[in-house]
């Protein structure tokens, strides 16, 4: 445990930079360049750029629970097979992305009323790599190279913000989403770099069939969690720019922010706990170890931010660009980061679960799922107020984490 609380506040400090950059982007470049028609489609587009990206992502997230596998039993040799494979793998579910991207991304962007068509080459970039990269960094991850790995997001983050400046004062929505393609290439090439030793070395023999089935198993309950995640953001969140009018949706973009600012917290936890949650479950180790204290953390930040909101969110979005406009959905900012905290708990343990190649949690989680999308296409009539989609969002969060809690408790690790 003290070797995750100390590479997690490593972690934590060296992603500041990009974080900064991500703040950046989020309030002020973005509200200060990007109309207020067009502010409210950025995260539904992301959104659905993402989920095309999902077999791309799905193939990191398993490849980096079995390297982190092969790693803590000291099989570097096997290792070294897998990521060769994987990284062939990954070139044919790029290739099968962008042809669905290609068919499917102009007919949304026009749904989202875009006025910028020219952006959609970058969105599909900025996803495509976005879901790539973690093959790169999630192998650092399983071999516990921290400090390489703030390094690159650090010299990534410097990209990022220089593509923004440089690029968002002519052409806002094209520019950002240039920008947020710079961080994962540099990634990449990053990951590349210093894992080239690791890719040199004489490889083992790694896809037997039983190896080849395992692989099968975990990509084929991985890729049922990311679905059903991703496919109740996407609907959310189409849902939210079609019901809403511009300025509600615009006006959410901009409440948003003060809630996902807890991803400078958890993402530095979720990043550092796969390993050490995977070492622990094939090692009979409590998993809930490592979930319980994160999500105590996660829920202590959101409380605090939300009672920090309750009398001073109107002032706090008055700060940003044109914030002064959407004050009246200032009252949903204590709720809406209380939502993103209560499901981050839910992340967390499914992140866990993930890593120990257990998927029971589908049994609870994909009816949640399911139901949540039906009653988002049933009742598109009742979100046409944004009061009634943030309260969705909040009650849909409570019974993740009342789940997520049960779950816990009744988990079968061994002590």
């Amino acid at each position: 445990m003290k070797a995750f609380w100390r590479q997690s506040l490593l972690l934590f400090v060296s992603l500041r930079a990009g974080d900064l950059v991500t703040l950046a982007a989020a309030l002020w470049f973005v509200p200060r360049f990007v109309s207020p028609q067009d502010l409210g489609a950025v995260i539904p587009v992301t959104s659905f750029a993402t989920f095309l990206a999902m077999p791309v992502y799905g193939c990191a997230l398993v490849a980096m629970k079995i390297s982190a596998d092969l790693t803590g039993r000291g099989l570097a040799g096997q290792r070294t097979a897998l990521l060769r494979g994987v990284f062939s793998s990954m070139a044919l579910l790029l290739l099968l992305s962008l042809a669905a991207a290609a068919f499917l991304l102009p007919r949304y962007l026009t749904e989202m009323r875009l006025s910028d068509a020219s952006a959609g080459f970058f969105v599909i970039a900025a996803s495509l790599l976005g879901c790539f990269a973690p093959v790169y960094t999630d192998a650092l991850q399983a071999l516990k190279r921290f400090g390489t790995l703030g390094a690159v997001e650090f010299c990534g983050a410097l990209a990022r913000v220089g593509v923004f400046a440089l690029v968002m004062p002519a052409r806002p929505l094209a520019g950002y989403f240039a920008g947020q393609a710079t961080q994962p290439f540099c990634r990449m090439v990053g990951g590349c770099a210093a894992l080239w030793r690791e890719l040199r070395r004489p490889a083992e023999r790694f896809w037997t069939p039983g190896n080849f089935r395992l692989i099968v198993r975990l990509y084929a309950g991985t890729i049922l969690y990311l679905g059903l995640s991703m496919a109740e953001g996407l609907v959310e969140q189409t849902v939210l720019r079609t019901s809403l009018g511009a300025a509600d949706s615009a006006g959410y973009y901009m409440i948003s922010r003060f809630s996902d600012f807890l991803y400078l917290v958890t993402l530095p936890l979720l990043w550092v706990m796969f390993p050490h949650t995977a070492d622990a479950a094939r090692e009979g180790r409590a998993t809930r170890a490592f979930v319980l204290p994160a999500s105590c953390v996660t829920l202590g930040v959101a409380l605090l931010a939300a009672l920090v909101y309750v009398p001073y969110g109107a002032d706090l979005l008055a700060l940003l660009p044109n914030g002064n406009a959407y004050a009246a959905c200032a009252r949903f900012m204590p709720l809406l980061v209380l939502a993103t905290g209560l499901t981050s708990c839910q992340v967390f343990y499914t992140n866990a679960e993930l890593s120990a190649g257990r998927f029971g949690f589908l049994l609870w989680f994909a009816p949640l799922n399911l139901g949540a999308i039906a009653f988002l296409h049933a009742a598109r009539g009742f979100f046409s107020s944004l009061g009634h989609l943030v309260g969705f969002m909040l009650a849909t969060a409570i019974l993740r984490a009342l789940c997520t809690g049960l779950a816990l408790y009744t988990q079968k690790d061994k002590p």
